[in-house]
């Protein structure tokens, strides 16, 4: 006997063929746009060429000795006589020093003058006294009144009482010269020699002037460094300055070549070497860097400035015909506890396969595939950047 379908069953039916329907749909849909998003990728193909393995340090140009010209009195500025790029040579007039007298030197100088005139005072009284003793015995020894022994004492003490006047006047002038220098940093006979005057003490160009007329300078001494007048230094004799990560630092050798790349000058190269890698880093907010210096030389004596920032590339091996890589197209997966490289290979039939690969030296930029996949391969960009999605709108434009 047939059952009878009622309306209720035909619903359940029809019901039940429209989520079918709808579960195929959702799954068809699900392949077709996987395979489409497989497609939309953008690829790059890796290049052979030449690749030079290289240390990139950072840092700026500096000269090989800068003189700092210092004062050797304390004072006032009271003519600067050069600028900042001033050629100048050895014994070169760059600036005058007045002197400000010292109040508590004067006076002290001032009293001892006063000293030595009541000396030269009291020793003229004496000499006076002496020359009249003496010619007063000097007679009576002629007549044979006194006896030579006393005639001698007499002259010894008249002798006695000029040296004592002489020594009086010398002390008049070395106080006097005391006051002088007090007042004016030099003494009378060395006026000539003007040792307010401060002069270059080596060939250079003038790299900072930084007093003014008026303004107040300090000597150098045992507290105090003393101000500096100007900075004078050869810019024909040049050093590069600069660090490298520690990473790096192992690879490095001194007496390599490097090239000294100066952005300033529109990235110009100028060949150098490699001269001191120091022996402690320095911690920078984490990291160890390592200083280092190197000779900059100027064949074509360029006009290089001091403190031009610059970058020192030391190249340490070259390969030739490598097959390279962009470095963001490398992926790395954890195997055994170690970071191991893949890229994703585009298939014949537009899907994409995980390819491991070996890699060799790294610019920085590109990366040496020694293994894996060879120059025809279309590996994904896996982490476009602005410019990639450009170019796969481009792409898709076409």
């Amino acid at each position: 006997m047939k059952k009878k379908i009622t309306g209720k069953r035909v619903l359940y039916i029809i019901l039940g063929l429209l989520v079918a329907g709808a579960l195929f749909a959702g799954v068809g849909y699900l392949i077709k746009s996987n395979s489409s998003q497989s497609e939309t990728f953008l690829t790059k193909k890796p290049m052979v060429q030449n690749m030079e393995d290289k240390v990139m340090a950072t840092g700026k140009i500096v000269p090989r000795e800068e003189i700092e010209i210092k004062p050797n009195m304390s004072g006032i500025v009271d003519k600067v006589l050069v600028d900042e790029g001033d050629r100048v040579t050895v014994g070169q007039l760059i600036a005058t020093i007045r002197i400000v007298p010292n109040i508590q030197n004067v006076n002290a100088s001032q009293q001892e003058i006063n000293g030595a005139q009541l000396q030269i005072s009291n020793a003229q009284l004496n000499l006076d006294n002496q020359q009249k003793q003496f010619g007063m015995q000097e007679r009576l020894f002629n007549q044979g009144v006194i006896s030579r022994q006393e005639y001698l004492a007499a002259q010894q003490q008249l002798q006695s009482a000029q040296i004592q006047l002489r020594n009086a006047r010398q002390q008049l002038t070395t106080a006097q010269k005391n006051l002088q220098i007090a007042r004016t940093g030099v003494t009378p006979e060395l006026q000539s020699l003007a040792t307010t005057q401060i002069r270059s003490k080596a060939n250079g160009t003038v790299l900072e002037v930084p007093v003014k007329v008026g303004s107040q300078v300090i000597e150098a001494n045992s507290f105090n460094s003393g101000t500096t007048i100007a900075a004078i230094a050869d810019l024909n004799s040049l050093i590069f300055q600069g660090e490298i990560d520690e990473a790096q630092a192992g690879k490095l050798k001194e007496g390599m070549n490097m090239n000294v790349v100066i952005g300033a000058l529109q990235n110009k190269k100028f060949p150098g070497r490699l001269t001191m890698i120091a022996p402690k880093g320095k911690d920078q907010s984490g990291t160890i860097k390592f200083p280092v210096e190197g000779d900059v030389f100027n064949p074509n004596n360029e006009y290089i400035r001091a403190g031009f920032s610059a970058n020192g590339e030391i190249v340490l091996s070259s390969q030739k015909n490598a097959l390279l890589l962009d470095e963001a197209l490398i992926q790395y997966e954890k195997k055994n506890g170690k970071d191991v490289p893949f890229v994703e290979v585009k298939q014949a039939n537009g899907t994409f396969k995980k390819v491991y690969v070996t890699l060799g030296a790294s610019d920085g930029i590109n990366v040496q595939i020694k293994s894996g996949i060879d120059k025809n391969a279309e590996v994904k960009v896996w982490n476009p950047s602005n410019k990639d999605k450009e170019a796969l709108k481009e792409q898709k434009g076409k």
